[in-house]
């Protein structure tokens, strides 16, 4: 297992965020098609942020309180995700990339805290006559890697396989979902073998002034699991507002999930408040 320490991996994760905004344009594929945005009103950011799809380069910093969790319900655990959102746009289409760093403070299985498998996802949209009635469909790639910092933060495997997006968006409303399935191909041969499917099936309103509410699940099967532990299916809302905290616009959005269907110690509920820092070209 790579035991990478926690504040190294922020510390990279941070200095993704800042590279980024400055760098995308100059690894952006030749004759983008891109239309600048640095003018974009708090709305249009708004309707760009609720598209996994959109050419959009943002940093999402996601707080999560896993509440009743483990024998009982009586522990709860703390999440913080760093998400960065890095688009590259060229004249046949985009690539999406997203990797997603977790940072844990758990009471359950164990007391520790520290950094988990960092997760990472891309997605190629290929420009096609859909996207006139706005909609968009890709296909990509999702790979789990063995960072975790201790042996309960993480699957203690490397693990690849495909990933699909679709997206239809409207003035007011964005609706679509992210799948991906990923099996294990490698890492610590005392470790189960991971073969999990999830699907992220989202539906966003979009308001005046930068408002937007969402509503989405987050489910997944792990295949590998005994009966009655493989589903997890969390169900829930945001809220989410864009401003500008002087010239660069954040996005603040705080929600609540309640677990329908899960393993027998995850966690019943859990609490999300998300900062986004955007950087519109």
């Amino acid at each position: 297992m790579l035991h990478a320490r926690p504040a190294l991996l922020l510390a990279l994760a941070l200095a993704t965020a800042w590279v980024t905004p400055r760098s995308a344009l100059a690894v952006a594929w030749p004759a983008s098609g891109a239309a600048p945005s640095g003018g974009a009103s708090t709305d249009d950011i708004a309707r760009k942020l609720a598209d996994p799809g959109a050419a959009l380069i943002s940093v999402p910093f996601q707080y999560n309180y896993l509440g009743s969790t483990g024998p009982g319900g009586d522990f709860h655990n703390q999440q913080l995700k760093i998400q960065p959102v890095i688009p590259f746009v060229g004249a046949s289409g985009k690539f999406i990339l997203r990797p997603i760093l977790p940072l844990a403070w758990n009471q359950f299985p164990e007391r520790r805290h520290g950094s988990g498998d960092l997760f990472v996802q891309g997605y190629y949209i290929p420009r096609t006559a859909l996207e006139a009635r706005g909609t968009e469909v890709g296909f990509g790639a999702a790979a789990l890697l063995d960072t975790a910092s201790h042996d309960s933060l993480g699957s203690g495997k490397y693990s690849l396989g495909p990933a699909f997006i679709v997206v239809h968006k409207t003035h007011a409303w964005t609706v679509g979902a992210l799948a991906n399935h990923v099996w294990s191909v490698g890492g610590d041969g005392d470790r189960s073998a991971v073969s999990n499917t999830s699907v992220q099936p989202f539906v966003t309103r979009n308001l005046a002034q930068g408002w937007s509410v969402s509503v989405t699940s987050e489910t997944s099967y792990n295949w590998k699991a005994a009966n009655g532990d493989a589903w997890t299916v969390p169900l829930g809302a945001t809220v989410s507002k864009v401003m500008r905290l002087g010239h660069t616009p954040i996005s603040v959005g705080v929600g609540g999930f309640y677990t329908l269907d899960r393993p027998q110690y995850a966690n019943r509920w859990t609490g999300r408040l998300t900062v986004t820092l955007v950087f519109p070209e």
